[in-house]
């Protein structure tokens, strides 16, 4: 079964690191990476997102026109930061592998068509 591991919020749980000295901050990255490496053989395809600050949307306008705005969906800091796409046998297995995510962030889980 294919699920995207959509992780939410990761700007703002970034902000603290600002703050943060070097050697903490590579550590959380050799988590990450880890995490990355310890589920590969699940993971088919994965995207760091630009900030939502970057982001362009399309929305109904009059009649079959569509109105181009330079700003995310929502403007929110817990928008969509990444996402992961993996191959496991079931939901569960898809929760497994979010348990153990190693940053701070929101993680929504979905079923891929």
């Amino acid at each position: 079964m294919r699920y995207t591991l959509m992780f939410r919020g990761a700007e703002r749980a970034e902000q603290p690191w600002e703050a943060t000295d070097d050697n903490e901050c590579d550590h959380m990255s050799t988590k990450v990476e880890r995490w990355f490496s310890a589920h590969a053989g699940r993971i088919t395809h994965s995207r760091r997102l630009r900030s939502y600050e970057t982001a362009t949307t399309l929305r109904p306008g009059q009649g079959p026109l569509l109105r181009v705005l330079d700003e995310p969906f929502c403007a929110d800091r817990d928008a969509f930061t990444g996402y992961v796409e993996v191959e496991v046998a079931d939901l569960d297995e898809a929760l497994d592998m979010v348990r153990d995510w190693p940053a701070r962030a929101t993680v929504e889980i979905r079923p891929t068509a």
